[in-house]
């Protein structure tokens, strides 16, 4: 009788592990590479004017600063003006130690005296590191 049952008994189910890794693993690759497509650029939407060759090597914190196409200014994504952009540019810890970048981004149709202006106020506060933004052509 004994071996009636021995034979009987069938092996209970496993889950196989390694087929559900690699599930897991892309599943995860998926989900990395869909999360970085819709990181989006910090600003305003400008039409960046055209470049040949661009070259940026941040280093410290960027602040960014929008032309409009109507003159308009905006410090990261707030609306200032051109005395209110000197108050906070001032505010900022860290503007004379070189460790900020500015970049600006001018909209291709803005006037370049407001770009100048903006770019002297940029310096005449100590900040140095300063860039244009633009898009390949």
């Amino acid at each position: 009788m004994r071996l009636f049952m021995e034979n009987d008994e069938q092996e209970r189910p496993r889950i196989e592990l390694i087929p559900m890794i690699d599930v897991m693993f892309f599943l995860m690759v998926v989900f990395i590479f869909l999360s970085i497509s819709l990181i989006k650029l910090e600003g305003v939407p400008l039409d960046l004017p055209k470049a040949s060759a661009s070259r940026m090597a941040p280093k410290g914190k960027i602040i960014h600063i929008s032309v409009m196409k109507d003159g308009s200014l905006f410090l990261q994504k707030k609306k200032v003006d051109l005395t209110r952009l000197e108050k906070d540019l001032k505010a900022l810890p860290d503007n004379r130690s070189g460790q900020s970048q500015i970049v600006i981004s001018g909209d291709a149709d803005s006037r370049l005296q407001r770009l100048i202006d903006v770019m002297n106020l940029c310096n005449r506060l100590g900040f140095d590191n300063l860039s244009i933004q633009t898009r390949d052509h």
